[in-house]
């Protein structure tokens, strides 16, 4: 997310069956708050869920910070295609969901699907976004549709909290 700073945000989330949260920089994820993985799916890749927060104090629309997803992920595959894009959400938390279709410079065919969810603050400067995504190969990803749609259902800023605790529940 190109212009934000990365944020703590006490975020509560169902991880569905048969995926493993693993440390988003064992996996590369460095920007991510929580990263898990569904072994055993695909031998050629092991399909992915990250969530990352970041803070959006400029004006930038949803679709603009959709498109800025799209670019950063653009800048390190062979090729990349926005299949399909969605506008969800309220005025006040708007979303968009988006299906890229990706080759890594590797040859390897995925599919990612992304979810930008807003988070209103006190003010327009304390705006977060939420990015969630699944990657996972095409055959894969028609298998773990249900599971990321659970997953991203689930998500939600927790009330009962305190300061030291963990990010996920």
């Amino acid at each position: 997310m190109a212009t934000q700073d990365r944020v703590s945000l006490p975020l509560g989330f169902d991880i569905p069956d048969g995926w493993v949260p693993v440390e988003p920089s064992s996996v590369g994820a460095e920007g991510a708050v929580f990263v898990a993985v569904h072994p055993g799916t695909d031998s050629e890749f092991t399909p992915n869920i990250t969530l990352s927060v970041g803070q959006r104090p400029d004006k930038a629309e949803i679709t603009d910070i959709a498109d800025e997803a799209v670019e950063r992920l653009g800048r390190s595959m062979a090729a990349l295609e926005v299949v399909r894009r969605k506008v969800i959400g309220t005025g006040i938390a708007p979303g968009v969901t988006q299906v890229l279709r990706i080759r890594t410079g590797e040859g390897q065919d995925l599919v990612q699907t992304q979810v930008q969810l807003t988070v209103p603050g006190a003010s327009p400067a304390e705006r977060l976004i939420l990015e969630i995504a699944c990657t996972a190969t095409p055959e894969a990803a028609r298998g773990l549709g249900d599971d990321f749609r659970r997953f991203v259902g689930s998500v939600h800023v927790r009330r009962d909290f305190t300061a030291d605790e963990g990010e996920d529940s």
